[in-house]
């Protein structure tokens, strides 16, 4: 699995940064991170750049800005993808789409309630990345529950004090590292999940995409703002060239088959809602020239950009 995360988790805590940061624009390069995200048609992006450019700031401010920081563009995030009508569907299931975690667990303990986060398998735990999840989750629940007392302790896969004691972090929540999950604690469970089930654990799962579909969602926003090869998508995702070529392969497609689809998509999104030339969004596709982007339009649409138009 490749770790995901919503485009708005990464949008928020960029503008967040900019009160921070002078110029933010070059750390999120440094950490490949798609720009205009806002304007993107993509909805998730790589969760791995994204932790990147939480490195960077937390080496760029303060331990008591970067914390802040984080909380803020958390609870603006939540804000931004909590549903405002009063859906039936339970808001854990939600909120795991939109996350790096394989799956969300609700769980009882005595007079204690816990949220336990299974994530995705990495070599090793990334000490910020897992703090941020903690920050989201704790967010998520006091939106749809400001009663909600603070976490009574948690816990972290992460195995090293010293991170946390850098951090200031404040020690009078109990905190439990070296871990085999990730889990906030509580007194009580946000009202708006008390009535999910009378049988603890449950257990709300991310769903399962195939693996071409995951890297069409990292690719995607970076569609029409750089021509990024495979050697460069492995760097962004961590993982080596040949695995994804070779499990791409097993599921009958190809790097340039998913980027070129993309290539059209986002083609004909600016061609009609930009007036976009021809020749303007070959150069931002990363065509050569026009004709090259011509040749690979009629390869997919069986017809040219111009035809294509004169029939929408």
């Amino acid at each position: 699995m490749i770790p995901l995360i919503h485009k708005y988790a990464v949008i928020t805590f960029i503008e967040f940064l900019k009160s921070e940061v002078k110029d933010v624009w070059p750390l999120v390069k440094s950490a490949n991170v798609p720009i205009y995200l806002d304007t993107s048609s993509a909805q998730l992006t790589s969760f791995s750049a994204f932790s990147k450019l939480l490195e960077q700031a937390h080496d760029k401010l303060p331990s008591e800005k970067f914390i802040a920081l984080m909380q803020h563009s958390a609870e603006r995030f939540i804000e931004q993808i909590l549903p405002t009508n009063n859906q039936k569907k339970p808001l854990l299931q939600q909120v795991v789409e939109l996350i790096p975690v394989n799956s969300i667990t609700l769980n009882k303990s005595g007079n204690s309630y816990s949220v336990e986060l299974e994530a995705p398998h990495q070599s090793q735990p990334l000490f910020l990345s897992e703090l941020y999840l903690l920050v989201i989750t704790h967010s998520y629940y006091k939106r749809i529950d400001t009663q909600l007392d603070a976490p009574i302790k948690y816990y972290l896969k992460h195995p090293h004090a010293s991170d946390l004691e850098q951090l200031n972090i404040d020690s009078r929540t109990p905190q439990f590292l070296g871990q085999h999950y990730t889990a906030l604690f509580y007194n009580q469970t946000a009202k708006r999940e008390l009535n999910l089930s009378s049988t603890y654990p449950v257990t709300f799962h991310s769903k399962q995409r195939d693996y071409s579909d995951q890297i069409s969602a990292v690719l995607e926003g970076y569609i029409g703002r750089e021509d990024l090869s495979i050697e460069q998508l492995s760097q962004i995702i961590g993982m080596n060239e040949r695995t994804i070529q070779r499990r791409l392969k097993s599921e009958g497609c190809t790097f340039r088959k998913i980027k070129e689809s993309l290539n059209i998509a986002f083609a004909k999104r600016v061609l009609v809602e930009r007036n976009a030339s021809i020749s303007d969004v070959a150069e931002h596709l990363g065509y050569s020239d026009a004709s090259q982007f011509i040749r690979a339009f009629r390869r997919s649409e069986n017809t040219t950009p111009l035809q294509w138009l004169k029939q929408t």
